[in-house]
């Protein structure tokens, strides 16, 4: 009993000291996990508002090598510059290639996106 109370006081003390670790993230995933797979590529985008903060939209778009005949199997997309964006996604996604459409939700001077893109090589 004793161990437990000692874990939910360290708990709310993380929660208190560092809230915005927890609430200042957008961030979402496409595709699914598979054993094995590893990271392909690593890419972050930025875009600046011209003058005033504003909402912003950043346009995502990774194809596989095909030298490598890479086959993709999940991207994941992650923000910290807002903690509310939506996304879209065209329908032709699939292993050879990933795009979405991301918005901010609120406005925003900055925002900063990186997508990881994870999958295998069939060389």
């Amino acid at each position: 009993m004793k161990q437990l109370a000692k874990s939910l006081v360290l708990s709310a003390t993380l929660l208190i000291l560092y809230p915005t670790v927890a609430l200042s993230v957008c961030s979402f995933g496409l595709g699914s996990r598979v054993q094995g797979q590893y990271e392909l590529h690593k890419i972050t985008v930025r875009k600046q508002a011209a003058i005033a903060p504003e909402n912003l939209e950043l346009h995502l778009d990774y194809k596989a090598n095909p030298l490598f005949n890479q086959q993709i199997t999940y991207a994941e997309v992650y923000t910290d510059s807002t903690t509310s964006c939506s996304f879209t996604l065209p329908a032709e996604n699939n292993s050879k290639r990933i795009q979405s459409t991301v918005r901010s939700g609120t406005p925003i001077s900055e925002f900063v996106i990186t997508m990881t893109v994870y999958g295998f090589n069939y060389v």
